[in-house]
């Protein structure tokens, strides 16, 4: 197996063409055939189904697509880092980001990054939890915001922030005053994402219900949408419970109403994971440095709402 046959591998996949695809390389169509070919033939399997109308990934094509773009991503990061000095700030870095805090942190950083770190070419991945974390173990994200409960033998993590919860309940039912109980939140209909994509939010209030030692009602129905849960929550079909920065919009146009719960009986801790098997370059540590300087400065301009300090 040649790298130059990955690199192949994922220019079809990325066409759905091997004809454009060989226009891309710059290759002959036939030269580009027999590679991906050998490349099967080595691997024995079918990586590519092959039609009229073009390629596409087998589901052993799929797994192998991902490993392709893990390996040349970091092929690419170790070719910058042994071109930079220790003072060097330059490459490509790619960050994950729950739906959960997408909407707080993203354009800031995006922001931030172009101001103060110029010749580092963002990416920004808004991601379900449960694809963020093969992401960040693949190699395809090298920084993450997550929650403290990440799995710490695969990951480290670096809290940077504590976040309140919130019952979101339709604009007609009323915020209401002070906090509510756990218990009074969870009495009415739920909404929530559904399990494999829970981590961030209903991994925690359900790890905080059982420590309760009462029982976590079953949802009426499972989301794996920020956007679909606030419109089902404003057409009355049941409650959900998110941090305040999600809905902050929709709370001060009057379409929804959010209500804080007791912090000392839930909340989530913020912080930034990075793969403990690949090395980190120069770029990712001034990213992360910014991530957690930024988190603090929208914690203290009430940018983004119900974080508290760690600890």
């Amino acid at each position: 197996m040649e790298i130059r046959q990955m690199k192949y591998f994922v220019a079809v996949v990325d066409s759905g063409s091997v004809s454009r695809a060989a226009g891309r390389l710059f290759v002959a169509q036939s030269a580009l055939s027999k590679q991906i070919s050998d490349l099967e033939t080595d691997l024995d399997v079918i990586l590519l189904h092959r039609s009229r109308s073009g390629v596409f990934p087998t589901e052993g094509g799929k797994v192998f697509y991902d490993y392709c773009k893990a390996i040349l991503k970091q092929m690419g990061d170790a070719r910058e880092a042994v071109h930079c000095s220790a003072e060097t700030i330059v490459g490509n870095v790619v960050v994950a980001v729950p739906q959960s805090a997408s909407y707080a942190l993203a354009l800031p950083l995006i922001n931030a990054v172009q101001a103060q770190l110029p010749k580092i070419s963002l990416h920004i991945n808004e991601e379900l939890t449960g694809n963020l974390l093969e992401q960040l173990r693949q190699g395809h994200a090298d920084l993450a915001l997550f929650t403290s409960n990440v799995g710490r033998q695969d990951f480290s993590f670096s809290a940077v922030a504590e976040e309140d919860f919130y019952l979101v309940t339709p604009a007609a039912a009323g915020g209401g005053a002070g906090d509510l109980s756990l218990q009074e939140a969870l009495a009415g209909p739920l909404l929530m994402s559904g399990l494999q994509h829970s981590h961030c939010l209903r991994s925690i209030i359900e790890d905080r219900v059982a420590g309760l030692g009462v029982a976590m009602p079953a949802p009426l129905a499972e989301i794996n949408s920020v956007h679909i849960l606030k419109a089902a929550v404003e057409a009355g079909k049941g409650n959900t419970i998110m941090p305040l920065a999600l809905v902050q919009q929709e709370v001060m146009q009057g379409r929804l109403s959010a209500r804080r719960i007791d912090p000392a009986q839930v909340s989530r801790t913020l912080g930034i994971c990075r793969s403990n098997s690949i090395p980190e370059t120069n770029a990712k540590r001034a990213v992360a440095d910014l991530m957690t300087r930024l988190v603090g400065e929208l914690r203290e301009n009430g940018k983004w709402p119900s974080l508290r300090p760690v600890g």
